[in-house]
């Protein structure tokens, strides 16, 4: 999503500076208010969409479904964030040279194949600076996590870091806690490393 907004932001459309901040401003709001906002917006807004279109599975809040309520969070998250990537992603496409866009133009390469042979390639430092960022956050998400769901219904919304929260403060477990926040650690800086070693060899040279 990040992606696509920044490559539209990037084709001189009108108003794009425009655009660009308002896709950026709900990455300014923060986790715990985003959380109350959307959960109004999930058992209000939403309900009298679907109760007027007769769509059942909409008919009542997303929140109180076990299998539904991890959407609700995607979808708050993806909105939350998707301004955030946009801005990195359109960094990166204003970082690209214009002496290889002019050149791959001559060469008569255009639309879909200019993007996917020229453009993607010379934005891999973007994709990786962004996988990063979603993974760490995806793995250490909790304001949103505590204020949209709070872990409900029956745990099906507890993430990582809300269950390490509660067994070490609020059951007072606090070794077990402070065991699992090491392993969490570990387990989030293999995956970054891992995830750079694997992106980094299809880096490119302008």
């Amino acid at each position: 999503m990040a992606f696509i907004l920044a490559y539209i932001l990037t084709s001189n459309i009108k108003t794009q500076n425009l655009l660009r901040s308002g896709f950026f401003t709900p990455n300014l709001i923060g986790g715990i208010i985003l959380g109350y906002i959307w959960k109004f917006i999930f058992a209000n807004v939403v309900t009298k969409v679907g109760q007027s279109w007769d769509f059942e599975p909409l008919k009542t809040s997303l929140l109180t479904h076990p299998d539904r309520a991890i959407l609700a969070m995607i979808i708050v998250t993806v909105w939350q964030y998707a301004g955030y990537l946009m801005m990195i992603y359109i960094a990166g496409f204003v970082g690209i040279k214009r002496e290889v866009l002019e050149a791959a133009d001559i060469d008569g390469a255009k639309g879909m194949r200019k993007l996917f042979n020229i453009t993607i390639p010379s934005m891999v430092p973007s994709f990786i600076i962004c996988f990063f960022i979603t993974i760490s956050r995806g793995f250490m998400a909790y304001d949103l996590n505590l204020a949209l769901t709070n872990g409900a219904p029956y745990g099906s919304t507890r993430l990582a870091s809300m269950h390490i929260y509660q067994k070490a403060f609020q059951a007072n477990q606090y070794a077990v806690g402070q065991a699992e926040a090491i392993v969490l650690f570990i387990v989030v800086a293999l995956v970054t490393v891992t995830q750079v070693l694997l992106t980094k060899k299809y880096e490119v040279e302008a």
